[in-house]
């Protein structure tokens, strides 16, 4: 029957459907007529009724065309705009396999998929955040939709609050352990230690420890390493003169005998024959 002409019919043929064998459609006699007014007389609902409203599922040609096959679309991401999970940030740029299919199924799937963001991506803080912190394992009390480092969380709610140079720090840098190939071994949130020294090297040894304690803030702030703080009249060498003006490398010099190399803060030569010849 490649003869014949069907646009001289009620149904011209267009697109994938000039391609079909013409027993596909008359399967008794070419001259018995077909019901053709909606694209689900002749083919079966792939979605089986998952994007019905009302019990009324949706004609093939809202979002298929005839120029292709069923595996392309029509449906833009203005569309979506309009289901009940409007696209934000990242997700704008997802492709849709990504979400929609169900390779358990091998299928595409477009019903209840969920909202909540655990629907679709891993808790990876679950064991290690509290409730308090990420009540409902709602992802959105932390990151948004734009980019899962881009973290907004008020560090001041904890017992921890951040403070000069600690504010530009990454979050993975204190809780995060991670691998050479940047896999994450473990987190940490609840059980971090708070002094210095268990972030930062003591480059001090225990020179200026109390009950084996050094604290740092007694010198230092967040804001720099340069210890603002210390003042070195409050000493058993007041500093006047020349020596005002005197790198503090000078006098203090690092013990490299030691495994770990320390600057030698306590001196116990204090006289001028000491540093002068």
């Amino acid at each position: 029957m490649d003869f014949f002409d069907h646009s001289i019919t009620d149904y011209p043929l267009e697109g994938m459907h000039t391609e079909v064998d013409c027993k596909k459609c008359h399967v008794e006699r070419f001259s018995t007529p077909i019901n053709f007014s909606e694209c689900k007389n002749c083919h079966q609902d792939y979605h089986k009724g998952e994007l019905a409203k009302n019990g009324v599922s949706p004609d093939c040609k809202e979002c298929h065309t005839l120029e292709k096959s069923f595996e392309h679309t029509s449906f833009t991401i203005s569309d979506h705009q309009k289901s009940g999970f409007p696209l934000e940030g990242a997700h704008i740029a997802t492709p849709c396999f990504a979400c929609h299919i169900d390779e358990a199924k091998d299928r595409w799937t477009f019903a209840n998929l969920g909202n909540e963001c655990i629907d679709c991506h891993t808790n990876i803080h679950k064991g290690y955040l509290s409730e308090k912190y990420m009540p409902k394992n709602d992802c959105a009390s932390c990151h948004g939709s734009e980019s899962w480092d881009l973290i907004n969380f008020d560090h001041s709610k904890t017992n921890w609050p951040l403070t000069g140079k600690h504010n530009q720090v990454s979050c993975k840098e204190c809780h995060f352990e991670i691998s050479p190939s940047k896999e994450v071994i473990s987190q940490n949130f609840s059980t971090l230690e708070t002094n210095c020294a268990s972030c930062h090297y003591n480059i001090h040894g225990e020179s200026f420890a109390v009950n084996g304690i050094t604290e740092c803030s007694r010198c230092h702030v967040t804001s720099s390493w340069f210890p603002e703080k210390f003042n070195h009249n409050e000493t058993r060498f007041p500093l006047t003169g020349k020596h005002e003006e005197l790198d503090c490398r000078v006098c203090h010099e690092v013990n490299n005998e030691k495994q770990t190399p320390v600057v030698i803060y306590k001196l116990n030569k204090l006289d001028c024959k000491d540093c002068h010849s």
